[in-house]
């Protein structure tokens, strides 16, 4: 990273606030042009919801109440309750595998019914609303498609130990996902910004497909002095995947970037770093196994606060950017004219027309079970 940067991106590691003095962020100095994006965006990284656990999370210019049952289904839902309108996310709670409204303890199932009231008398025929969740790499998504069309494609999985959760952090900035996922073919910006030597990177989007995959050999990533290779992995207009094999098989490091929109030219950018330990060669292999998973976990938290910084110059840009139609691009920007024709598939409305914040998901299929 630039030095000039590393006073204001260093704060992010103490604040979920991009703030540049005399600058005003993108979203205050014009109208956002662009539609929100179709697909499968995440609201949370799957271990802020244990199970009997209930959160709120924006999406689209609306809400949804994300719980998880005792029995640890997923669930994704519209706030309001259809009896009087209350919302489940304020002092809603989880019974067994139940949804319960504060306000008059209506009680909805898995399946969205109405199961019982608060009156000990027979419940309306009443459902809530719910809307297509998944949990892949970590993460929690929900769909959302302007036309309530339901999941097209389905979110690729890495193979990933469950015992340990991701370090993570969440900003809220102006953006629009798209300019977020660009970074992924944004060749130019990795020695200009971020001071990366030696760049060598394959992959252009795949017309039609939702999901495309870079791969990526650099020098002055997290080792400075070693080139190191990585996989990026696309997921539509919302998430970064990036997968690296340590060196000497010691392990793997997965990296997830998210961009979800959440009002007109602003989203949240939910940033994660997880490392997996084979072993640790100066301990005896019996001890060395046991200590894998906490070594793990102190490295990865270790790992995330090093990325934020360089991470957040990402951050900044993107608050402050104006995103322009017709770029004057150069030779060694790489293939952001085919990622942008790429991008248009994940859109319902022409790309000059604002979004609505009441375009939110309104499809009443069933959440899938995790």
């Amino acid at each position: 990273m630039r030095p000039h940067l590393k006073p204001i991106v260093k704060s992010l590691l103490t604040s979920t606030e991009v703030k540049l003095p005399g600058a005003a962020p993108g979203d205050t100095l014009h109208a956002p042009a662009r539609p929100y994006p179709n697909g499968w965006f995440c609201l949370a990284f799957s271990d802020e919801l244990r199970p009997g656990g209930l959160i709120t999370r924006p999406l689209a210019g609306a809400e949804v109440v994300l719980y998880r049952t005792a029995g640890g289904l997923l669930r994704a839902v519209k706030p309001q309750c259809p009896h009087l309108g209350a919302h489940l996310g304020v002092g809603g709670s989880i019974e067994g595998e139940d949804i319960v409204c504060p306000f008059h303890r209506f009680a909805f199932d898995p399946a969205g019914a109405c199961v019982r009231t608060g009156y000990d008398g027979p419940p309306p025929r009443a459902s809530l609303t719910q809307y297509p969740v998944c949990e892949a790499n970590g993460s929690i998504y929900v769909w959302w498609h302007a036309l309530s069309v339901p999941p097209q494609w389905q979110i690729p999985a890495y193979d990933l130990d469950d015992r340990q959760p991701f370090s993570h952090h969440t900003f809220d900035i102006a953006g629009h996902p798209q300019d977020v996922i660009e970074n992924a073919f944004d060749y130019g910006h990795l020695p200009a910004l971020h001071g990366l030597k030696d760049v060598d990177i394959h992959g252009d989007p795949v017309m039609g497909q939702p999901v495309s995959t870079v791969e990526a050999t650099a020098r002055g990533t997290m080792v400075r002095s070693s080139r190191q290779s990585y996989t990026l992995t696309v997921i539509g207009l919302a998430s970064i995947a990036a997968h690296t094999v340590l060196p000497g098989d010691a392990g793997h490091m997965y990296v997830m970037l998210h961009a979800t929109p959440t009002a007109p030219g602003r989203i949240q950018l939910r940033f994660g770093t997880k490392l997996e330990l084979t072993g640790i060669p100066a301990l005896p292999p019996r001890i060395g196994r046991l200590a894998t998973l906490p070594a793990a976990r102190l490295l990865s938290a270790v790992l995330q606060r090093v990325a934020i910084v360089d991470t957040g110059a990402d951050l900044l840009m993107w608050h402050y950017q104006q995103h322009l139609e017709q770029p004057r691009l150069a030779r060694g920007d790489g293939p952001i004219g085919r990622y942008r024709q790429w991008a248009r598939q994940f859109y319902s409305e022409p790309m000059g027309e604002r979004a609505s914040p009441s375009a939110a998901p309104r499809t009443e299929a069933s959440a899938s079970e995790v």
